[in-house]
């Protein structure tokens, strides 16, 4: 067994959630990669996923060696490409697209550091809050949030996006606090609707372990998060935001939380890219920069367990 194969496979099946997928992204047979996954539990001598007929998830002891396996191949892909371009820096044209509010707040302030980092690297920053199609547009690398469904992508988890239940004091004052969820019957949010769907995105709550779906009308609805943003601030309604967005509004008073004994759903957020093989070194560069970058900047608004 070549443990740097069987440890990619693990990180690739974990990430693709499916064997089947985690094949197909690896050019490898789906029995290939079962066998590698039991030898290197056997190596460890200890499981590392637990499989069903419909999921593949990790244990305890998974999540650890995915964590530290991700650091190795990372450091290991940084020596080769280091060694095979040997001198020569990363350089040429990168597209890369991030949602509305990443590109303003996270990404946009720190695009300084990057080109100075890679003076032969050019940078095409998009920022849409629909789900592109990499392939058909050209685009080298983009930061998606959710499951990813295109089989034809490859994706590097940096964590689980965390939100916030929240609304603009003057709405407060004017319609009251709700006490519990089924007092948002009586209230309005402000409506996100998904570009992948077309469809009013649900209040989604969390408590001990039980999510509910509440149907909250919307007078206001739009695309757009900036939007969303403004009229949240403006008090039309409640409204759900990225914590790593609400978190200076809330701070300074601006808004104010909702339900805070209740939690929202988190959403994975990922790295991905067209293909894992043949990655162009300005790409790979990109990748890393942009994910120490999430760590550092958003930290606490950022579940990376």
């Amino acid at each position: 067994m070549d443990r740097f194969d069987a440890m990619r496979t693990f990180v690739q099946v974990l990430e693709s959630g499916s064997y089947t997928k985690a094949a197909l992204q690896l050019n490898l047979h789906k029995a290939t990669v079962s066998q590698q996954i039991q030898q290197l539990e056997d190596k460890l001598g200890t499981r590392l996923l637990t499989r069903t007929t419909r999921s593949v998830t990790p244990t305890q002891e998974g999540l650890v060696y995915h964590r530290h396996a991700c650091v190795i191949l990372q450091q290991v892909d940084e020596v080769e490409t280091m060694l095979r371009k040997g001198t020569s820096a990363p350089a040429g044209h990168l597209r890369v697209d991030v949602p509305v509010a990443m590109g303003r707040l996270v990404f946009a302030p720190e695009m300084r550091n990057f080109l100075e980092r890679y003076p032969k690297i050019t940078i095409e920053l998009g920022c849409s809050d629909r789900a592109v199609d990499l392939v058909h547009e050209g685009v080298d690398c983009a930061l998606r949030g959710g499951q990813l469904p295109d089989s034809r992508l490859s994706a590097r988890r940096v964590g689980d996006l965390r939100f916030v239940l929240c609304a603009a004091p003057n709405y407060i004052e004017h319609v009251g606090l709700p006490e519990t969820p089924e007092d948002l019957a009586r209230h309005h949010q402000i409506g996100y609707v998904l570009a992948s769907t077309g469809k009013l995105r649900p209040v989604t709550l969390i408590r001990d372990g039980r999510k509910t779906e509440f149907d909250v009308p919307a007078r206001f609805l739009t695309t757009d998060s900036a939007a969303a943003l403004s009229a949240g601030l403006d008090g039309l309604g409640i409204i759900v935001l990225a914590e790593f967005v609400a978190s200076h509004y809330l701070a300074s008073g601006a808004l104010v939380r909702v339900l805070p004994g209740w939690s929202c759903p988190s959403l994975p957020l990922q790295l991905v890219t067209p293909t894992t093989r043949k990655r162009a070194a300005r790409v790979q560069a990109f990748m890393d920069w942009a994910h120490a970058l999430l760590l550092r900047r958003m930290g606490t608004q950022l579940d990376v367990s």
